[in-house]
């Protein structure tokens, strides 16, 4: 697996799956089984080591042991050796971040669970250690007692998670996007308990192969589909909850935060962005800047909402992934058994009622299907694809296919694997959106 140092393996692996091709003639599934055993290896090997190797290992004096069937160290060439050894260095460093994180973790979750065994008011035993250990440690009784309560949370919810965290499989950033994901979940009490392990089963095994925002976009539907309640319902009751506030910092700085259904939020940045895509050539403000000056002249010079002719008409394109059967369907609070869920572009999840409303106002509507032999042409003879091609390629990669990379697919040029201009076709398995 030397050829394969530094790759991102679920990145690869799903560009394969969408038509890349191997220069080894590998298939996906072949890949995923010799990248999974590659990083079992490593996982295993950092397990074995003892706190002091690990600590020779972040010190430079000692290096992870090689990994079976590897090229010897000493036929490397002298730059591929440095890195490895960096490599290595960084995933005993992290190991070590793991194991320290976790033990802090079951030393404040052990602390609660012996002031819920003892019995009496365990909320005012809870405030008085919180107290105690704030003063000790000069940080405020809020904080103390929200790491305490967060710790045991953690610890007795999500043991398979704090396991593989504990183990190093798993960064600290994936445990916090877990906990995120699954909070409605655990706190639901009408959602068998069963169903909660085997989702966080799901997540801590998908956690181990891929980035935290690739698993923040995965863990939606997860955890949408194992929710007693459906999206709809869950929708209209946390549209009641949208506000915005503003959040002041130094240099004279503030932020505006604005919480509310994610159809109008991301249809009122992409109207922005598509305001930044026109910006002249000549000016000096980034793009960033121009879109946040774009936002700000529509909020403070445009008309109240009634006036929408008064709103600069910037176009906006909400995209959303829906099957076709459900605008058919009507949904309401005798019916909750419809558990289909709609997706924007970004992956935030969107309830049906919105989806249909949205489908409605539409004008023109085009056939995508996912597979050639529906119609959608798989190859053109001219550089650029043509719009149908753009379409489908759209839906198959969703976002940037560079390793890592989660930008949206709108952000995005489909590019040539191999380059028009050596001879590469314009066809579907040729193209990939890079940003």
């Amino acid at each position: 697996m030397d050829e394969w140092w530094g790759v991102d393996a679920e990145e690869y692996i799903a560009s394969i799956r969408a038509g890349a091709i191997d220069p080894h003639g590998r298939t996906a599934d072949e890949l995923e089984e010799e990248f999974a055993a590659y990083d079992r290896d490593w996982s295993a090997r950092l397990a074995l080591l003892s706190d002091a190797e690990v600590e020779e290992v972040i010190a430079g004096r000692k290096q992870v042991p090689p990994l079976p069937g590897t090229v010897p160290a000493a036929e490397r060439p002298e730059s591929v050796r440095r890195q490895e050894a960096l490599a290595g260095r960084i995933r005993a460093i992290e190991l070590r971040r793991a194991r320290l994180e976790a033990e802090h973790r079951e030393v404040l979750a052990a602390e609660l669970q012996h002031l819920r065994d003892a019995g009496g008011d365990v909320g005012m035993a809870v405030k008085e250690s919180a107290s105690i250990l704030a003063a000790e440690l000069r940080l405020s009784d809020r904080a103390m007692e929200r790491r305490l309560v967060d710790a045991w949370t953690t610890v007795t919810d999500l043991p398979a998670a704090h396991a593989s965290h504990k183990a190093g499989r798993i960064t600290g950033t994936h445990l916090r996007a877990i906990e995120q994901a699954t909070e409605a979940l655990r706190a639901d009490p009408s959602v068998d308990p069963a169903d909660r392990a085997k989702v966080e089963a799901e997540l801590v095994e998908i956690a181990e192969r891929v980035t935290p925002s690739q698993l923040r976009s995965s863990a939606r539907r997860i955890v949408d589909r194992a929710m007693a309640e459906p999206l709809q319902r869950r929708h209209d009751r946390a549209v009641e909850q949208r506000r915005a506030w503003v959040d002041d910092h130094d240099d004279g700085i503030s932020t505006l935060s604005l919480s509310g259904p994610s159809v109008t939020i991301h249809g009122a940045f992409n109207r922005a962005t598509d305001a930044a895509r026109g910006k002249p050539k000549d000016d000096p403000r980034s793009f960033d800047q121009y879109r946040l000056d774009a936002l700000m002249e529509l909020l403070l010079t445009g008309q109240v909402p009634e006036d929408l002719h008064g709103i600069n008409p910037i176009a906006a394109t909400v995209t959303v992934t829906i099957p076709a059967t459900e605008l058919l369907k009507q949904t309401d609070d005798d019916e909750p058994q419809l558990r289909f869920s709609g997706a924007l572009e970004g992956g935030a999840l969107v309830d049906a009622a919105t989806v249909r409303a949205l489908a409605s106002e539409t004008i023109t509507w085009e056939r995508l299907f996912l597979h050639p032999v529906t119609g959608i042409p798989v190859a053109v003879d001219t550089y650029r694809p043509n719009r149908a091609m753009r379409r489908w390629l759209q839906r198959r990669d969703g976002r940037c296919r560079w390793p890592g990379c989660t930008n949206r697919v709108s952000r995005a040029d489909a590019d040539h694997t191999i380059a028009h201009a050596d001879g590469g076709p314009t066809t579907l398995s040729n193209l990939a959106h890079l940003c």
